[in-house]
């Protein structure tokens, strides 16, 4: 085999998922060298070492307690040449140390922005204020409906006015005087009006702490700080990161590669009511963005025309504070100090944040994306696979990361099956992500309060531990594959910075048209190009963009202008949209989203493959690695697909399998047989030979006989199969039972043995007299076997189930066991 293929199937440590490791209990130096050792013994290298809530009071967060118990893990990854990413809180969102940060200057808390309505205006007007409250201003408007104000007639009693207002001894005042003179002019109505009061202040937010009494709402949940104060993100880079330094900083840059930030959250977790992220004195930043102080009802209330324009503005000036406070300084230490930065913003769509990451990421959890409901392509969520991926690809960043996993359960329960985690890792990995982070291995599951805090362990006390090697494999080489690879997109589907429209790639995924998100900060830092007909970025070049029912108005005027030029080159826009805003588009192609035959005529030439059949479940990407292409096949359906593939260039002639390691030649008949929670690679490799398909010559059905074992523990000992569940015994049991069959063959030389299970849940594992073994996590249960290890006389089939780990951890009556039929066929073969 080539050396490409040779990477592929055994590919390096680099490509290892690297999965969060809780540290939920008292520490333990023998016993994290023993998990970090069973870890690398299922194929899993590396860890983000992740402090948790369980962690005992003595054992206080960065304390040289603490810290020793990082320097033995990272001493003992270095020691078995393992990765490790560090991340930067406890337990999280990121930014606060712990509360140590509030804790060194109080002023440091999170600050927010909260609006005060007050419609009894016939008096003179008191409202209390808090400690360090600003107010930053006082409105008088008239009402124009709930929540909605009459833009023509809002007037600004303060800063424009200050001296009508009186801010001191811990109150504003309005005098009844300054009341009564307003409505004295133009016959103005008290009743319609209202005065409104902006006020700065804490927002009482928190993050979920590791320690006692420090989760969501619980008396010591430690404080959030504020993170567009660049002073109070500097406190938290000394005391988090430059603590890290001094521990383990020996190993930055070679074990330790990165730190993870993760979801920090401007205004904190169960912060007071309506508050919205702002900073002291941040009305001046809006205002420099083009914000009059009128306008800054808008981020509350309705105040017309101008209202989505307002609060788009204030969300660029969030980003971009947030960009300039947060996320570029710890960038820049982690530069200085020979780290990437890797984790993710807090929303699913937040692109434009990602731009300081040197390994973008996102995460995938909550089951928000999932296998049923069309959950993994319809909806904001369903764009997170693509967002750090296609950040990356924009940005050249060589790795792009997803948190995944984390709550996917069936009702966030422990009831994840092994087919299910398949399914969203390939959902990650044909979308381009490549380096996977699993949430999340246990340190401990002991007590409810850890075994049921954000399930299920995905690791070593999940019943499918045993079989996680296949799983390391397997994304170590989709892993592999995605890394140094281009997609071969060339349309572009038009995005905000913190908005990736779904509708229009939904159509795309189900019609195997291959795109990427362009997002608007990439024209607006002067990274696109304009060549003749085409737009560059990176390694990228699109002929086409789509702009998905997005209001033209909504971007910066520097994207529309490098459309224009891309337009007279030659190159497409197409708008998707039923409402055609003030502002269009010259030259722009116009399309309703109902009409789906102009869509249709548009938008296949720039299918790569044209599939037969019922293929709206197959999801495809043509890549570029290492001069040769690839197409990367999955299933994300529930039912087995049979087609015929028609390529209209760059026809593949080989076949790997990612799971199983193994290669064949391609027929010329292209025909993809892919059943649900399968994927496939196809590589286009010259002087190959197309396969020729096999003639059955013969087919023998072999009736298997349940042979009753002795009443020993871990074995099947009834005389019928049956669901689990439904045995006294074993209605709660989480686990492996093996089950013995034994068959009689006399007979002509047989080329190969298919053995059918028929219905299983969750986990097979089969082997034909006790030779080489076999697994299977997902239906349909299927096994082929050589026919060179089925015997004359008596055979034996030993089969091994793994169920789900609910029954045990949940009291769950799942569906459990070997309920079948088993079928065993022999068949001659003949080329």
């Amino acid at each position: 085999m080539d050396s490409l293929y040779q990477q592929f199937l055994n590919p390096t440590s680099e490509y290892s998922p690297m999965p969060f490791w809780f540290w939920n209990d008292r520490l333990d130096k023998e016993r994290l060298q023993n998990q970090i050792e069973d870890f690398q013994h299922k194929g899993v290298e590396g860890f983000v070492l992740h402090p948790r809530i369980g962690i005992p009071e003595q054992t206080k967060y960065l304390s040289d307690e603490f810290m020793e118990y990082v320097k033995i893990a990272v001493e003992e990854a270095d020691r078995r040449n393992m990765h490790v990413i560090l991340y930067d809180e406890a337990m999280y969102p990121s930014g606060a140390a712990n509360g140590k940060v509030v804790e060194q200057n109080p002023t440091f808390a999170s600050r927010g922005l909260s609006a005060k309505v007050v419609d009894q205006l016939d008096h003179t007007l008191e409202v209390p204020l808090e400690r360090d409250d600003h107010v930053v201003a006082v409105y008088l408007a008239a009402k124009n409906g709930k929540d909605s104000f009459d833009s023509e007639y809002i007037s600004c009693l303060y800063p424009l006015n200050a001296q009508v207002v009186e801010i001191g001894d811990g109150k504003i005042s309005i005098s009844d005087e300054v009341i009564k003179s307003y409505f004295q002019v133009q016959n103005r109505k008290k009743e319609d009006y209202a005065c409104i009061l902006l006020i700065e202040g804490y927002t009482d937010g928190t993050i979920r702490g590791i320690h006692r009494d420090q989760d969501d709402g619980q008396k010591r949940a430690p404080r959030s700080a504020d993170l567009l104060n660049p002073e109070a993100v500097q406190a938290f880079i000394d005391i988090t990161h430059r603590r890290y330094e001094e521990v383990v900083g020996e190993y930055f840059g070679n074990t330790i590669f990165a730190m993870f930030t993760d979801e920090p959250d401007i205004t904190g977790r169960n912060a007071k009511h309506g508050c919205i992220a702002w900073t002291n004195n941040f009305e001046r930043y809006l205002y420099h963005e083009g914000l009059h102080v009128e306008d800054l009802l808008g981020l509350f209330f309705d105040i017309g025309e101008k209202t989505k324009e307002v609060k788009q503005t204030y969300e660029k000036a969030i980003d971009k504070r947030m960009l300039e406070t947060y996320y570029m300084p710890i960038s820049e230490w982690c530069e200085e100090n020979k780290l990437f930065l890797t984790g993710h913003p807090a929303k699913s769509d937040d692109i434009g944040l990602l731009k300081p990451f040197t390994i973008p990421g996102q995460d995938v959890v909550w089951r928000w994306v999932a296998p049923e409901e069309e959950k993994g392509i319809t909806g904001t969520h369903s764009t997170a696979g693509k967002c750090g991926s296609d950040a990356g690809r924009h940005y050249q960043r060589r790795r792009n990361l997803n948190e995944y996993l984390g709550v996917c359960g069936i009702d966030n329960s422990w009831n994840l099956s092994a087919s299910d985690m398949k399914w969203y890792t390939d959902w990650l990995a044909v979308r381009g992500v490549n380096l996977f982070c699993p949430h999340a291995f246990y340190y401990s599951v002991e007590g409810r309060e850890r075994s049921h805090e954000r399930p299920p362990d995905v690791g070593p006390n999940n019943v499918w531990w045993p079989y996680y090697r296949y799983f390391s494999t397997y994304i170590k080489r989709v892993s592999w594959l995605m890394t140094d690879s281009v997609n071969q997109a060339e349309i572009a589907i038009l995005a905000l910075n913190n908005r990736l429209p779904w509708k229009m790639a939904k159509y795309f995924y189900e019609h195997q048209i291959e795109f990427n998100y362009l997002h608007e900060s990439l024209f607006t830092d002067h990274q696109v190009k304009t060549l003749e007909g085409r737009l560059e970025v990176g390694q990228q070049s699109y002929n086409a963009v789509v702009i998905d029912e997005m209001e033209l108005s909504l971007f910066d005027q520097t994207v529309l202008e490098q459309l224009t030029t891309f337009m007279s080159q030659g190159g497409k826009v197409y708008i998707v949209t039923d409402k055609p805003g003030k502002e269009e588009l010259a030259n722009a192609s116009y399309i309703s989203p109902t009409d789906e035959n102009t869509i249709d005529a548009h938008f296949s030439p720039y299918r790569h493959v044209r599939i037969e059949g019922n293929n709206q479940s197959i999801r495809m990407t043509k890549i570029k690695k290492s001069g040769r292409l690839f197409y990367f096949i999955t299933n994300e359906g529930d039912t087995h697909f049979n087609g015929k593939v028609n390529f209209v260039s760059d026809q593949p002639t080989t076949e790997w399998n990612p799971w199983t390691g193994d290669v064949q030649s391609l027929s010329n008949e292209h025909i993809l047989d892919l059943p649900r929670r399968e994927s496939i690679i196809w590589c286009v490799e010259d002087n190959i030979v197309s396969a020729q398909s096999n003639n059955i010559t013969q087919i023998v059905d072999i009736t298997p006989n349940l042979v009753v074992q002795d009443k020993a523990e871990g074995v099947w000992n009834r005389t019928e199969l049956c669901d689990w569940s439904k045995c006294d015994e074993l209605q709660y049991f989480s686990g492996t039972i093996e089950y013995l069959f034994s068959f009689e063959y006399h007979g002509e030389h047989l080329d190969q043995v298919d053995i059918d299970l028929g219905e299983v849940y969750e986990i097979a594992e089969v082997s034909l007299n006790q030779l080489e073994s076999k697994v299977k996590m997902w239906a349909p249960y299927q096994f082929s076997f050589s026919g060179e290890q089925l015997r004359q006389g008596e055979n034996l089939l030993c089969v091994r189930i793994t169920n789900n780990s609910a029954n045990q951890m949940d009291r769950q009556l799942l569906p459990s066991g070997l309920i079948g039929p088993v079928r065993i066929k022999g068949k001659g073969l003949r080329g």
